[in-house]
C-alpha cells in the first residue's frame, strides 16, 4: 500500500466511516453505561473490538499518512460536542495523533502497522476515558453529577476503576484493539476481498 497524499474522495470516505465509528461507539457505551458500573467501565475495550472492522476497512480504503488522525480528531470533537468528559475525546485526538506520526508514518502502511496503530489508538482511548475516574476523581465526579448521574453510580464507576482493576482495564483497552483489528482484517479478506470493495493485499 503506497502512502500518499490525501484526496477529495479520501476525505470523504474517511468523514463517513468516522461517523459509523462514532455511531457505534454512542450506541455501545449507552448500553453498557444503561447495564450499570461494572460494564460501564469496560465500554472502551468493547467498541475498540467492533469498530474494528470500520477501522481497518478505512485504512485499507485509505492507506494514507493523516486517515486516522482525522478519524480521531472527529471523534474526539463529537464526544466534546455530546457532553463527554474532557478527556475522553483527547484520548481520542492524542491516541489517534500518536499511532499515526509514530507507528502509520509517511512509508508503506502494512496489515501490521494498522494492527499496531489500532491497537496503540484504542489504548489512549481508552486510558482517557477511565483513568480520570481514579486520577481526577473529583472533577470527574463533579461533571457526572451535574450531568445527572446518581451518586451511588459515580461511587460504582470509581471503585471499579481502583488499582489494580484500572490497570487491567487500560490493557484491556489494548487488547480490544488488536484484536479488533485481527477480527477487521479477517472480515476484509473474506467479505470486502471478495466483492471487489477492497484489493488483496
Amino acid at each position: 500500500m503506497k502512502n500518499t497524499k490525501l484526496i477529495g474522495k479520501d476525505l470523504i470516505l474517511t468523514g463517513a466511516l468516522t461517523a459509523l465509528m462514532f455511531i457505534i461507539y454512542m450506541i455501545i457505551s449507552i448500553v453498557m453505561s444503561l447495564a450499570g458500573p461494572v460494564t460501564n467501565v469496560f465500554y472502551p475495550p468493547a467498541v475498540s473490538v467492533v469498530n474494528g472492522i470500520v477501522m481497518m476497512l478505512l485504512l485499507a480504503k485509505v492507506p494514507k499518512f493523516g486517515a486516522l488522525s482525522i478519524a480521531g480528531v472527529i471523534q474526539g470533537l463529537l464526544s466534546f460536542l455530546v457532553g463527554a468528559f474532557w478527556t475522553v475525546g483527547t484520548g481520542l485526538i492524542v491516541g489517534a495523533l500518536l499511532a499515526d506520526f509514530l507507528i502509520i508514518g509517511k512509508r508503506e502502511i502494512t496489515t501490521g502497522k494498522m494492527i499496531a496503530a489500532y491497537s496503540v489508538f484504542s489504548g489512549i482511548f481508552t486510558f482517557g476515558a477511565i483513568a480520570p475516574m481514579n486520577i481526577l476523581r473529583d472533577a470527574f465526579m463533579q461533571t457526572t453529577l451535574r450531568n445527572g448521574l446518581s451518586q451511588e453510580y459515580v461511587d460504582g464507576l470509581i471503585n471499579m476503576t481502583q488499582w489494580p482493576m484500572l490497570t487491567v482495564i487500560i490493557i484491556a483497552g489494548f487488547i480490544g484493539g488488536l484484536v479488533g483489528g485481527f477480527i477487521g482484517l479477517k472480515v476484509l479478506k473474506k467479505h470486502f476481498v471478495k466483492a471487489g470493495l477492497v484489493q488483496a493485499a
